[in-house]
């Protein structure tokens, strides 16, 4: 069956040609990331987006680089370049642990809270601005399926 509709989902001028939910989902990923990627090297102290994912976890107490790795589904390596980049640039701090000297325990500074917490108040209101337009109903109808392929998602990430 053919379309004749020529609407954003359809490639109008208003936007490529996104049929299938996996396109639009696809599509709507990379716009945000992008987004999110100014945002984010927009605040006084500039952060990628790994960078402001290592702050938040480490905020919230993944302090190895062990819980980072698998967190982000990265290898040790990759990891660890950006957790130095934090170390180097004053965002976190790296020490010993209290249980085990052979591992690494990180830990946010003052400079890492302060960069984290413009983060999150860039990115809560580009959320809020983005989400405004949208009827109650529709927040309501849209956030359960979208925790749910969340949810998928991070299956397929674990089963890696």
């Amino acid at each position: 069956m053919t379309s004749t509709s020529t609407g954003p989902a359809e490639g109008g001028a208003d936007g490529p040609a996104i049929g299938e939910l996996g396109e639009v989902l696809l599509a709507l990923g990379g716009r945000l990331t992008r987004l999110q990627t100014e945002i984010l090297a927009g605040l006084d102290q500039s952060l990628t987006i790994r960078q402001y994912r290592i702050l938040s976890r480490v905020h919230s107490g993944h302090t190895s680089l062990t819980a980072l790795c698998r967190l982000a589904h990265r290898g040790p390596s990759t990891m660890s370049q950006s957790v130095d980049k934090l170390v180097q640039q004053g965002l976190l701090t790296r020490g010993v642990s209290d249980t085990s000297r052979r591992t690494m325990r990180l830990g946010v500074t003052d400079a890492g809270l302060a960069a984290l917490e413009a983060g999150d108040r860039a990115l809560g209101k580009f959320t809020s601005e983005i989400t405004a337009r949208l009827p109650e109903e529709a927040r309501e109808l849209i956030r359960p399926a979208l925790q749910q392929l969340y949810a998928e998602i991070q299956g397929h990430l674990d089963s890696r």
